[in-house]
């Protein structure tokens, strides 16, 4: 007997294919023994086996409406049946039965999509074949022919389609970028490709499942056919890639086509309602063109890869091309002025929410930070830390001496200042980046890289730096970016806000937004940019630069013995280390003071311990300085940090702050407000503050043993 592929090349489907493609094909079929009078299976029966006839014959039968059989066909040596219950998933047509011993060639479906997925070129060939042969079998029953003509367009479809969403699939663009290139070579006209990406998509998976991250794909393929133009060959590359071959398109006008696309995607609400923290969907695009970028069909797909990776680099959802050899973005994502007090305000407002419903803060600057960068992410982490957020600085390098007083205030604030060797303390819900251009300019580690990455991770940002080749980074809506004399005069502007909000102030239990601290920082990043003012260009910037600098001298002269109408840098340097000495001093006094019960390190400041601090120390101190140590006693602990004070000569009120340890998750603080039933107080489940008026609590420490004891047996 010949050999599989001896036999198949003599088979008419297989008329069309080469030696070495009937090779491949013969490994997909498997040999069947059928005896004489067996049926291979009736009508009616699921399918999904193509059948040849190798040695024998096989009798194929209907059932008509009278109960008797009809013979419609008879199958001999290298004859096909089979195919429509494989191509099309549909029961058996009819019934075969082997009218004598069988030696049968099987090909499961699985083998045959699998072959269409290899090998799409054979596996049209052989379809076409079967089409010609099928439609001169059935040529005399008209409905038959209506149908398996059908198929034959279908299965042909499906051999260079993506099946989900009906866009041309790889190995078809693979041919057709080939030739559309030498058609444009051949004709001068030039030829753009657009590579397009979802963004974040492994975060719409995870949040969504895959029937979620697959209506995603559809609706995007859906808005891409919309806009691009009728003659544009849109196929999936792979995943939630895709590929748009734009012929006798320069590439002015495929970015012009493909920031409509973009919008339109942007502005779907397909997942809106659906819950999660992804509730938008954007797209990210490169564009390289024939032949200005390159005459090659493997470098131009390379090319728009690397501006797709810029697109994303550079923020997402947006369009980069290249051009005259460089990558460069879409012009509507350069940096621009806020244009109205209503966008500003409101851009604000989204970032006092985050402050409220965030807990770690990642705050990070650019490469060589100077005076603006770390003023701004210090202050910024003073406010953050007023709602009981818990901040990180990230510095890969030391910072000059002469900022070392801002060192000095993180930590007397419970702000981490982690370098390139450190691991981020986290989980983080929220990335803050000051001072910083554009994404290429961010001081940032891999492990922070990857987490500007995060879908589920809010960015906000501050900055002033506007126009030329400057970039987004942070989420839209927080972006706090427009004309200013310095990020930190932003920040500042936060915090002058957040100082008119009382129902916030009474809610988290704040003490003054712009405190002394958070006005030094602001200072620092306002005359370090402006070079004590002299470098003002507007009578706008120069009213700021006025109220910031008053504020810091008329606070400064509360709380210190000399005048502070400064006129150097340096001596603002040397007064701010005096002070970050005095809150060592303080930090000394109250450390002193801790105790330690199973679960809890703690601090009680008495009546006579408030007066003392409070004839050496202003409160803006104190208060920042219990904040520290309830962190630092949360974390001794392994469990959950207090401090108290009596605050009762200020206020009528005794104050406490208690914090979480970052390993001990499973107790919410929140809780201990109904437990002991304490009205006025709020926070976080990592964080809270509550005050209890003076007149019901008759001794402190008293109080103190049974509020630790309380929340020791709710843990246990």
């Amino acid at each position: 007997m010949d050999s599989v592929v001896d036999f198949l090349s003599r088979v008419e489907i297989f008329s069309l294919l080469e030696p070495d493609d009937i090779r491949f094909v013969s490994d997909l079929f498997a040999t069947r023994e059928i005896g004489r009078g067996e049926v291979l299976f009736r009508e009616g029966d699921r399918g999904n086996e193509l059948f040849i006839v190798r040695d024998g014959s096989v009798a194929s039968t209907l059932r008509l409406q009278d109960g008797s059989d009809r013979h419609v066909a008879h199958f001999r040596s290298g004859d096909f049946f089979g195919e429509m219950s494989i191509f099309e998933n549909a029961p058996r047509s009819a019934t075969c039965v082997c009218e004598e011993n069988c030696t049968l060639l099987g090909l499961h479906e699985r083998d045959f999509y699998r072959m269409i997925g290899l090998r799409p070129d054979i596996a049209v060939k052989i379809m076409y074949r079967m089409l010609n042969i099928t439609t001169q079998r059935l040529r005399d029953t008209g409905e038959f022919l209506s149908d398996m003509v059908q198929w034959g367009e279908a299965a042909r479809r499906r051999s260079i389609t993506d099946e989900l969403t009906g866009a041309y699939n790889r190995r078809f663009l693979d041919d057709a970028l080939a030739g559309q290139i030498e058609q444009a070579r051949n004709s001068g006209t030039p030829l753009s490709l657009v590579m397009v990406d979802l963004d974040y998509f492994r975060d719409i998976n995870a949040e969504y499942g895959h029937e979620g991250g697959d209506e995603c794909i559809i609706e995007v393929v859906k808005s891409l056919q919309r806009v691009f133009r009728e003659g544009d060959l849109l196929a999936r590359f792979g995943g939630d890639e895709f590929i748009i071959l734009m012929a006798d398109t320069p590439s002015a006008t495929a970015l012009e086509i493909a920031e409509r696309a973009r919008a339109e995607v942007e502005s779907l609400d397909l997942m809106q309602g659906c819950g999660g923290r992804a509730g938008g969907l954007t797209i990210s695009m490169g564009i390289a063109s024939y032949p200005e970028d390159s005459e090659d069909p493997a470098s131009l797909k390379e090319m728009a890869d690397q501006a797709l990776y810029l697109a994303k680099e550079w923020g997402r959802n947006q369009v980069a091309l290249v051009a005259n050899g460089a990558w460069k973005p879409s012009a509507r994502l350069v940096k621009q002025t806020i244009k109205t007090v209503y966008e500003k305000n409101r851009i604000i407002g989204n970032i006092i929410d985050a402050l409220r419903h965030s807990s770690h803060f990642l705050f990070l600057g650019h490469k060589n930070p100077d005076e603006d960068c770390i003023g701004a992410m210090v202050a910024f982490a003073l406010i953050a830390g007023k709602f009981g957020g818990k901040a990180a600085i990230y510095l890969s390098e030391g910072v000059h001496e002469h900022f070392q007083y801002l060192l000095n205030i993180c930590t007397h604030n419970a702000i981490d200042c982690i370098g390139s060797g450190d691991r981020v303390p986290g989980p983080v819900d929220a990335i803050v980046v000051c001072d910083t251009p554009k994404p290429a300019m961010i001081d940032a580690s891999r492990e922070i890289l990857g987490m500007l990455d995060d879908r589920l991770i809010l960015k906000m940002e501050v900055d002033h730096h506007l126009g030329a080749d400057s970039q987004y980074i942070g989420d839209e809506g927080y972006r706090l970016v427009t004309e200013a004399t310095s990020s930190s005069e932003l920040v500042g502007l936060i915090a002058m806000k957040l100082a008119k909000r009382p129902d916030l102030i009474q809610r988290y239990n704040l003490q003054n937004p712009l405190s002394r601290n958070v006005i030094l920082s602001v200072l620092t990043g306002i005359v370090g940019d402006t070079n004590m003012g002299q470098f003002i260009k507007s009578r706008r910037q120069k009213r700021y630069y006025d109220i910031f600098s008053n504020i810091y001298n008329t606070m400064l002269a509360r709380e210190t013995t000399k005048e502070s109408n400064f006129v150097s840098k340096d001596e603002i340097f040397h007064e701010i280390q005096r002070l970050s000495d005095v809150e060592e001093r303080c930090y000394r006094y109250i450390i002193d003071r801790k105790r330690f019960s199973r679960y809890l390190g703690y601090a009680v400041l008495d009546g006579a311990d408030m007066r003392y601090l409070s004839g050496e120390f202003d409160s803006d101190t104190i208060v920042s300085v219990t904040r520290s140590i309830a962190d630092q006693l949360a974390e001794e602990s392994a469990r959950l940090g207090l401090v108290a004070y009596d605050d009762s000569e200020n206020s009528g009120l005794v104050q406490f702050r208690l914090r979480r340890g970052h390993k001990f998750k499973t107790f919410d603080l929140r809780r201990v407000l109904d437990i002991f039933s304490i009205e006025e107080g709020g926070g976080h489940e990592g964080a809270i503050g509550f005050r209890v008026p003076r007149g019901k609590i008759d001794d402190i420490n008293v109080y103190v043993e049974r509020l630790v004891a309380g929340i020791e047996k709710e843990i246990s």
